[in-house]
């Protein structure tokens, strides 16, 4: 059995983490409608409107999104193995991670105004 080396483990584990930590904050954008007063959100939900003035701001997202799914399933195949991916797949998560903070925190001011 080949031994790892500590480069190796710890982009492991920073790949899992950064990994784990995305999928929390995705679905912790999710829990307020989830969860709570039905009749409030809902009457927020209906009358919030967000305009998105420029398509291609959506484009970007998308990319990293596509990208961070393609890097997961290859460091899932290879076992996270190959440090260089781990450490993409961590600067991958790292971004998403902020344009998901972004765009919750622009969507709560929408919502709680």
């Amino acid at each position: 059995m080949q031994q790892e080396s500590k480069r190796q483990k710890i982009s492991k584990t920073a790949a899992k983490t950064a990994v784990r930590i995305f999928v929390i904050v995705l679905f912790m954008g999710i829990l307020p409608l989830v969860a709570g007063n039905d009749q409030g959100w809902n009457d927020r939900i209906a009358n919030a409107h967000l305009i998105i003035t420029n398509k291609w701001t959506l484009v970007f997202p998308g990319i990293l999104l596509i990208g961070f799914l393609w890097l997961a399933i290859l460091c899932k195949k290879n076992k996270y193995q190959q440090v260089d991916v781990n450490w993409l797949l961590v600067l991958n998560s790292v971004i998403l991670i902020t344009y998901l903070v972004m765009l919750y925190s622009r969507i709560y001011k929408v919502l709680l105004a």
